[in-house]
């Protein structure tokens, strides 16, 4: 994981939520990448965030409400962001 991240793994899976919106699989995936990002470190979880992978997160589950296994791989990626640091947990109130 965290060489994922160090790669700046997070940005690239948050790029491709923001450029492919419409997309319910890429949007799937993404917020599994996500998820699994951040079950690592607090330090993968802050990069996640830094990254803007709650709000990528957010707006995947708000753009395709009805999957319901969308909705789950998201709930899961929220959740292990905000079980880092305050910021985190910060960051995904705020998204």
């Amino acid at each position: 994981k965290q060489a994922v991240v160090d790669a700046r793994g997070a940005a690239a899976v948050a790029a491709a939520m923001g450029g492919h919106a419409a997309d319910v699989e890429l949007q799937r995936v993404g917020c599994g990448a996500q998820q699994n990002m951040a079950l690592g470190s607090d330090a993968c979880k802050q990069a996640v965030v830094d990254a803007r992978g709650a709000a990528a997160v957010a707006a995947a589950m708000g753009g395709h409400a009805a999957d319901v296994e969308l909705q789950r791989v998201g709930c899961g990626a929220q959740q292990n962001m905000a079980l880092g640091s305050d910021a985190c947990k910060q960051a995904v109130v705020d998204a």
